[in-house]
């Protein structure tokens, strides 16, 4: 293991590029958890309104995502449109600072929180693209090791938040948040693009962006160069990845619902402070990191698709077992069920259905991401409306049912070559 961070650590781009991602982590750490008390203490929002808000700006970050990963995957190029993104969402927590119109706020959301959601699925499949990898299980491990860092920043971020919040308020938790955005932006602009960077002694990979790209740049050069071929992956027809996206999106929805409602349910409905809710989210994402490092380091060898179906049968049981409790610090031990579907989901999930398109990293990295926030923007209005109809504890159990349809989906054989593909007879 300890061999493998090394040879990590020595391919230039990683370190930088690691760095970003943890900025990244940070500034996203900062405002999840409080965006929905935000919206209710500061503008008092209903939970309809507030739902409202989170779908525009979930919608906005498909489509922003979605133009995105195209866009790069046409053009080969992701550093300018994730070094916008960035900064969209620097501005967007500035005006937050001092915008309290209601409508005002939705048109923030839409042109600057939403496209620079975008942002998280560019982090990723410029991350693919930069950083060579030897083979498919490195591969894997280098995406884990990513994955890793937002659950690192994820385990000081809320706690930090938390005493930032109560020391500045709502805008000075924003403009610190904006600092890390920007900070994350800086960061990878001084990362040069693959094409410009090139990559000697490296054998490019059938079907990766980064050695279609050096190869033409190398080809128009006259230079040689020695390609090593690992066995072909099948794609799998798009008639096909219908299922496992949407599954992902259910997942995605039931998760987002957590993101809003959960918080809100401790404080509002079991008496929690925003403490307890920081030491919730810290306690979750410290569990996910050595899951994520195990999952990275063998993820190649496992069975992809039927981790993904124990991930939403145990998102299942979590759901389950939190409309059961009545205490606040019941539900913090509950945090070691949830890390385990963020951790399977992340670090398979997106390898998933990578592997499914292997020959476009971009789009397959939005499609990934984008049905999360498909699942966000569903999970938006249907939070607060399943919050004002059936209660929190009613949601929550919505919220189970959605998981088990999930694992259905994820139990029927998809069909397909190696890496977890099941194939159909």
């Amino acid at each position: 293991m300890n061999s493998r961070f090394t040879r990590l650590a020595r391919i230039p781009s990683f370190l930088p590029l690691a760095s970003a991602t943890l900025m990244l982590g940070v500034a996203m750490s900062f405002t999840a958890p409080y965006l929905s008390l935000f919206g209710i203490e500061r503008i008092a929002m209903t939970p309809l309104k507030l739902g409202l808000f989170m779908t525009l700006i979930a919608a906005s970050g498909v489509a922003a995502s979605t133009w995105a990963g195209k866009w790069s995957d046409r053009h080969g190029r992701r550093r300018p449109l994730l070094v916008a993104a960035l900064i969209a969402s620097a501005l967007g927590f500035v005006c937050l600072c001092r915008v309290r119109d209601y409508t005002l706020l939705l048109l923030i959301g839409v042109a600057f929180l939403g496209a620079g959601g975008s942002a998280i699925s560019l982090i990723f499949s410029f991350g693919r693209a930069a950083i060579p990898a030897r083979d498919e299980a490195e591969r894997t491990f280098i995406t884990a090791t990513l994955r890793t860092l937002l659950s690192v920043a994820w385990v000081f971020g809320p706690p930090v938040g938390a005493l930032v919040l109560a020391a500045t308020g709502f805008s000075g938790l924003f403009l610190f948040a904006a600092t890390s955005f920007t900070a994350c932006a800086v960061i990878v602009a001084r990362i040069k693009e693959p094409a410009e960077r090139g990559r000697q002694g490296t054998a490019p990979l059938a079907g990766d962006a980064v050695s279609l790209m050096e190869m033409a740049a190398l080809s128009e050069l006259s230079m040689p160069i020695a390609v090593t071929q690992p066995p072909a992956r099948a794609t799998v027809p798009l008639r096909m990845i219908w299922r496992p996206v949407l599954a992902l999106t259910l997942i995605g929805l039931a998760a987002n619902a957590t993101i809003i409602v959960l918080p809100l349910y401790m404080v509002l409905g079991l008496g929690g402070t925003r403490i307890e809710v920081s030491i919730m989210l810290g306690l979750g994402a410290f569990l996910e990191i050595p899951m994520m490092l195990v999952l990275g380091a063998r993820g190649s060898m496992l069975n992809k698709q039927r981790w993904l179906a124990a991930a939403a049968a145990v998102h299942l049981l979590y759901f389950v077992a939190v409309a059961a409790a009545g205490h606040v610090w019941t539900l913090i031990p509950m945090q070691a069920l949830s890390a385990f579907v963020v951790a399977v989901t992340s670090c398979l999930g997106m390898t998933y259905i990578q592997d499914l398109q292997p020959d476009s990293p971009g789009a397959s990295t939005a499609l990934f991401f984008n049905a999360a926030r498909v699942g966000s923007i569903l999970s938006g209005v249907l939070s607060g409306v399943l919050v004002g109809s059936i209660g929190y504890k009613g949601t929550f159990l919505a919220c189970a049912c959605l998981a088990g349809v999930a694992f259905w989906l994820f139990s029927k054989p998809l069909a397909g070559g190696g890496h977890g593909l099941q194939v159909e007879g």
